[in-house]
């Protein structure tokens, strides 16, 4: 039944509480009346009704003599003072003797129409009625004389003595009467009980759910499952409670990341601040004697350095901005060639300080100048974070290529260097967040990277190169509207 509704449960409940009292009340009166017909305890309903003939039988022996009160101990020998009432009556109705008080008819033609029948004058109190039935008294000649009134009831009556059976009734008709509430009451207690039950265990365990939840633990699963409101609501609770656990998890991790973020920059800052501060010291120890080209490459060194503090704060910022994955984009038609012009100087200004040798290429493959839409400060972001990244492991006179690959609906972008590569152990976690590979950085630039590329519906990979050095390879839709993001 738990897979009703619980609603469609109470109705099924009262139609089977209302069904089982019926059947079972209707039971009770065929037994009982089965008892009352067989028990020797009491009387048939038509008891003295079988005694009639016999009493009217005497008095037609007795004839006219029946009518002289004289005759009335014989009579009432016959005639059972408990059970049935009379009255001997002369031919005109009126009341000679007996026990039946009153008088019998109201008309004196009434008498004459009852002979030899047998009718109710009122009602009984109990089951049954009250008979009454002439019996005439006729002369040998034939000639009414008179009459004998016999009153009974046609009931069920007790062999107990004077009272009983007043007693009798009263006791059959509370219970006959009371019978189908009893068993109302009797089912509605069982059935009650049953549904308490079923209604109490989704219901505990909702409240040692919550009680679990206050004290934050979470790891417990409902178990109740039923196609009724309680089972919609203890799935509901559990998806709240799965989705709590989730939301506390990722809330542990990010405090985890932030605590692994803290250690990461202490030891990332530490390494440019002690250069800079060794080389404002021997500046100042050395001020008006170091020769200049000297100075100059000190002043360099230290010019580096800051622009490292610098790039490492700002990654920071980026990753704490709205937790990074909910920054927007600010998608607009794009210049695709000046963009890339103007990304060509930076990247050779960046390769010259190093004499690193750059091979840019800028291919455009749509079969229509279809308009360009993106977000090219975060666009830029990602090329400036991968370049940087891959000059920071390029040696002096090494090589560095940076290909555009202008598609229908997307751009592919590409950059490889003839550094060291990547650990293969790194690569499948290069772009998560604080990830701190065999070369101690806090994976800050390629994580903002790989968030960018994800925002503009594309994706990013890292690999190495056959030959010797790293690729990063990723892509940026370009179909995108304004306020529109990729998922």
């Amino acid at each position: 039944m738990e897979r009703l509704s619980i609603k469609k449960q109470l109705i099924s409940t009262f139609i089977l509480i209302m069904l089982l009292s019926l059947v079972l009340t209707a039971v009770t009166y065929i037994v009982g009346f089965w008892w009352l017909t067989s028990s020797s305890w009491f009387n048939p309903a038509n008891h003295y009704e079988q005694k009639i003939p016999a009493i009217a039988a005497y008095s037609r022996s007795l004839g006219e003599a029946v009518l002289d009160p004289a005759s009335r101990p014989k009579l009432e020998e016959k005639i059972p003072g408990e059970g049935i009432k009379y009255q001997v009556m002369d031919a005109g109705g009126k009341a000679l003797y007996g026990t039946l008080t009153g008088p019998v008819f109201k008309q004196k033609g009434d008498l004459v129409q009852r002979l030899n029948t047998s009718f109710s004058r009122q009602p009984s109190i109990g089951f049954g009625g009250v008979i009454t039935k002439i019996v005439p008294v006729t002369s040998s000649s034939g000639e009414l004389r008179g009459a004998i009134a016999l009153e009974y009831k046609l009931e069920v009556t007790s062999n107990g003595g004077p009272g009983s059976a007043d007693i009798l009734k009263f006791a059959l008709n509370i219970c006959f009467l009371a019978a189908p509430f009893i068993y109302i009451a009797l089912f509605t207690y069982i059935f009650a009980a049953r549904f308490g039950r079923r209604i109490s265990r989704p219901v505990h365990e909702l409240i040692d759910a919550s009680e679990r939840i206050r004290r934050q633990d979470l790891d417990f699963t409902i178990t109740y499952k039923a196609a009724n409101e309680l089972g919609l609501l203890t799935d509901s609770f559990e998806k709240m409670r799965a989705a709590l656990k989730d939301s506390l998890l990722r809330e542990w991790k990010l405090e985890q990341e932030r605590r692994d973020m803290m250690d990461a920059i202490a030891h990332d800052l530490r390494t440019p601040m002690t250069i800079i501060q060794g080389n404002v010291e021997m500046l100042t120890d050395t001020a008006g004697v170091i020769p200049r080209d000297k100075l100059e490459e000190r002043l360099r060194v230290v010019e580096g350095n800051i622009q490292r503090v610098n790039r490492l704060i700002q990654d920071i910022q980026v990753a704490s901005e709205k937790d990074m994955e909910y920054f927007p984009l600010y998608v607009k038609e794009t210049d695709v060639a000046e963009f890339a012009g103007a990304k060509e100087r930076e990247i050779r200004y960046l390769c010259a300080g190093k004499q690193i040798r750059l091979e840019y290429t800028v291919t455009d493959e749509r079969p229509e100048p279809y308009p360009v839409y993106m977000d090219v400060q975060r666009v830029g972001q990602v090329l400036d974070n991968v370049i940087t990244n891959s000059l920071r492991y390029v040696p002096e006179k090494g090589s560095l290529s940076v290909s555009f690959t202008i598609r229908e609906k997307d751009i592919r972008y590409e950059i490889c260097d003839t550094g060291p590569g990547f650990n293969e152990a790194d690569i499948p976690n290069l772009f998560r967040k604080f990830y701190k590979g065999d070369k101690g950085q806090t994976g800050l630039g390629l994580y903002t990277a790989r968030v960018i590329c994800d925002k503009h519906g594309g994706g990013i990979q890292a690999s190495n190169r056959p030959e010797g050095g790293a690729c990063i390879t990723f892509t940026v839709r370009t179909d995108m509207h304004n306020g529109e993001t990729g998922q």
